[in-house]
């Protein structure tokens, strides 16, 4: 009896195992043999590098270079207290690490999960050559940007950062993916559709100890799209190292078609830490520091002009006949309006002078009495024909606009009327206006070239297209009132005691305008420097900030000279 129970169930248990056999074999067999198709083909992404940044003489601003990651398949992963040994040496990780990334791994069925990012060239082939002991695990390439010149020229280049999920959101129908970096600032940013190139990919057949037997397919990736700029990093470099320890920006533009030479802000910042594997540290504490040195102040910075304003109101001034060249205007050191008193910056008066003569010297008192009679509007209309309340237009990201006031702009923003007082500060850069420096560098160059305005343009090619083509508008003033004000601004730089007399140069023909601003803190000024060479057909005009900097015919002024005499040595002048 208890012999026939067994054999009963011997022999259904051997029935209901062919049954579950014929089950597998015969109903669940599509199912099976597509596991096993996605067990040997394996799909090893290829990421496209992004195109190369040239400055203007063909020198590499930015690149991409190869890096390995290591990689794991935790269901492919055989390990045992040996090769976890071995595999954390080899890493220079620690055991506990590497259990972790494979065990969070392993609920996506035959996904790498990342062990380390970025080992090395010489861990990827010590790696590589012990692969056989590690069934599972991959080292895979991929391009990371690259910045052969560091700090230098970072403002222009700006940098990457990865995606977030409000943008893969919007760009995802464009062939974003959650894992791709995009540009987060500067050129990087400004192009980032012509750097990007189009990743590949490539299938293969593995073993089941996860070794290639055959690639299948491959999608090679097309690398992005090459840029020139019109920067010429020489200088760049040059006038990075003169703004070492200065905050503030330098910005040299080629007088006759925009291009922009060089635009540096300082402080600045490595752009290669926000794609190192072990940058988060360095990230952090840059966006921590209190001198906001991701702030391109070139562009972005918004700030008051001071003196190099009087331009302005020299140009309203004229243009709307208030005076002419030859009408002599008295300076006792003070002016007052009213019962109030407003100073010059010299005590003791400039005496009696023409209007070159107050552009040389920079009179506070000859300006407040011209200011006044062309009045706010005339102020503020000139300001705006000389490009100031606008962006400029650069091909770069964040440009600030300013504020160029008037009376309706401070009813509306102040909620109070415009006093007279306001255009006495009005006409010397002070008040409620703010500009850029690449603002200031367009005057500066309107006024060289007698009206015309440009457009700073900084790319001069991509890929082999040349798409550099200057835009620019007349300003409609006339030759005239350029002639008198080139003339004030050669006195000021040539003549003896002119205000920009420090950014003289032997043998050099050089006009410019010193700015000192008040910026509400006691004892700290922004100053300013903005002028051209050679002064009648000029080829180079820069302009000069730095923020709490003291006097504008100081630093500034010693700086404009050294980049004129560097300017002539590499050529350009």
């Amino acid at each position: 009896m208890r012999l026939r129970f067994i054999k009963n169930i011997t022999v259904f248990f051997f029935i209901a195992l062919a049954l579950l056999l014929a089950y597998i074999q015969c109903i669940q067999s599509p199912r099976y043999t597509e596991l096993s198709r996605n067990n040997r083909i394996r799909l090893i992404p290829l990421p496209a590098p992004r195109g190369n940044v040239y400055d203007r003489n063909g020198k590499v601003l930015a690149t991409s270079t190869l890096a390995f990651d290591c990689s794991v398949i935790p269901q492919e992963f055989e390990s045992d207290k040996d090769k976890m040994i071995k595999l954390s040496s080899l890493l220079g990780l620690g055991r506990e690490r590497i259990e972790d990334v494979i065990e969070k791994g392993s609920g996506a069925p035959f996904m790498a999960s990342v062990l380390k990012k970025d080992i090395g060239k010489e861990s990827a082939i010590a790696i590589s050559e012990a692969i056989l002991d590690f069934p599972g695990l991959i080292i895979s390439t991929y391009p990371v940007r690259y910045y052969p010149y560091g700090n230098t020229c970072s403002h222009v280049l700006g940098h990457l950062g990865k995606i977030s999920g409000e943008e893969i959101g919007v760009l995802k129908n464009y062939g974003y993916k959650t894992v791709d970096l995009v540009g987060r600032g500067g050129i990087e940013l400004y192009y980032n559709n012509y750097l990007r190139g189009e990743d590949g990919g490539r299938q293969t057949e593995v073993d089941a100890r996860g070794r290639q037997l055959d690639v299948l397919g491959i999608r090679e990736p097309e690398r992005g799209r090459d840029i020139t700029l019109t920067i010429d990093i020489e200088l760049e470099r040059y006038i990075d190292s003169l703004l070492e320890g200065h905050r503030g920006a330098v910005a040299v533009m080629e007088s006759s078609s925009g291009e922009m030479l060089a635009l540096v802000s300082k402080p600045d910042f490595d752009p290669n830490i926000f794609v190192a594997a072990d940058g988060t540290g360095a990230i952090r504490s840059l966006m921590r520091r209190r001198d906001y040195p991701l702030v391109n102040r070139a562009i972005s910075g918004a700030y008051p002009p001071g003196s190099v304003f009087k331009i302005v109101t020299a140009t309203a001034a004229l243009e709307m006949e208030k005076i002419n060249k030859k009408e002599r205007l008295d300076c006792a050191g003070f002016y007052m309006l009213g019962n109030r008193r407003f100073n010059c910056w010299k005590k003791s008066g400039h005496g009696t002078q023409e209007i070159t003569d107050g552009i040389k010297n920079s009179c506070n008192v000859f300006f407040y009495q011209i200011g006044r009679r062309a009045g706010v509007d005339g102020i503020s209309q000139y300001a705006l024909t000389y490009g100031f309340g606008a962006a400029t237009g650069m091909d770069l990201p964040y440009e600030a606009a300013g504020i160029v006031p008037d009376k309706a702009w401070k009813r509306r923003r102040k909620k109070e009327s415009w006093y007279e007082g306001d255009t006495v500060n009005y006409a010397i850069g002070q008040g409620y206006l703010l500009v850029t420096p690449a603002q200031l560098l367009r005057m500066a160059n309107a006024v060289g070239t007698e009206g015309e305005l440009f457009v700073p343009s900084l790319v001069k090619k991509i890929s082999d297209v040349d798409i550099f083509a200057p835009e620019k508008k007349h300003t409609g003033i006339s030759e005239d009132t350029f002639k008198i004000i080139k003339e004030g601004m050669r006195k000021a730089v040539e003549e003896r005691g002119g205000t920009a007399s420090g950014a003289r140069v032997d043998g050099m023909d050089i006009a410019g305008k010193t700015g000192t601003a008040e910026t509400g803190i006691e004892r700290k000024t922004h100053a300013w420097f903005a002028g051209f060479s050679p002064v009648e057909k000029p080829k180079i005009s820069l302009v000069i900030f730095l923020e709490y900097g003291g006097k504008g015919g100081a630093h500034p002024c010693s700086m404009a000279s050294d980049i004129f005499k560097k300017l002539r040595g590499i050529g350009y002048l």
